[in-house]
């Protein structure tokens, strides 16, 4: 089980290495989806660009202190992740299943009021059923985002798993990125289909989050 921790630990550093730069006048999402042995792990960011980061940070600072200290930032990311799970809708093989974050990650680059962008990172992890096997999983984001530029849907790889089905809306994408701009749109309306199926070295780990793999028959 220790290759099942480091493998999701590594996951986890290549999803938060992969930060984009951030929009001047709008705020941008990216969806990450990782298909593992015995979960999805779903990655969701809001980058809130130059100008509208830049006319958000005064309301985050409560104490009106001249900065945003880690509490109000925290507290900020706290409601945001509540707001974002209530909009998703998610489904996994065929069960609507609720959005708990395991991670909520406000990154001001500094804390100072006068500042531009910052970004929100949320992590969490859809339970399979079963591990291992083959799975489908539907996700629809309602959220609406302020003056929203781009939004982006990527499926990642990750060992022992093959991907059998990834379309967003109409979109077929061989890469698994999707990409649109403006508000909603197709992870809104039609939402993202993924099938997968994950094979006996695909990452499960022991660590109470996900139902353990029934033991082997004697």
């Amino acid at each position: 089980m220790r290759f099942a921790r480091l493998a999701l630990a590594a996951i986890a550093v290549t999803l938060l290495s992969g930060h984009v730069a951030p929009a001047v006048q709008d705020n941008n999402r990216y969806l990450r989806l990782t298909p593992l042995g015995d979960r999805v792990r779903l990655a969701y960011t809001v980058f809130y660009g130059e100008v509208p980061g830049a006319s958000m940070r005064p309301s985050l600072d409560t104490n009106h202190d001249g900065k945003v200290d880690d509490a109000e930032a925290h507290a900020f990311g706290a409601r945001l992740a509540t707001q974002i799970a209530a909009a998703l809708a998610v489904e996994v093989d065929g069960t609507a299943v609720p959005v708990h974050w395991s991670q909520i990650d406000v990154g001001m680059g500094t804390s100072a009021v006068a500042a531009g962008a910052f970004s929100v990172d949320l992590v969490t992890y859809l339970c399979l059923a079963r591990p291992r096997g083959a799975h489908h999983v539907r996700v629809h984001d309602h959220f609406v985002l302020a003056r929203p530029g781009e939004t982006e849907v990527k499926i990642e790889d990750s060992p022992g798993v093959t991907i059998s089905r990834a379309h967003v809306g109409s979109a077929d994408d061989p890469t698994y990125d999707f990409r649109f701009a403006g508000p909603g749109g197709p992870i809104a309306d039609d939402g993202l289909d993924l099938a997968f199926v994950a094979g006996d070295d695909s990452v499960v780990a022991a660590d109470g989050q996900c139902p353990a793999a029934p033991p082997p028959r004697q």
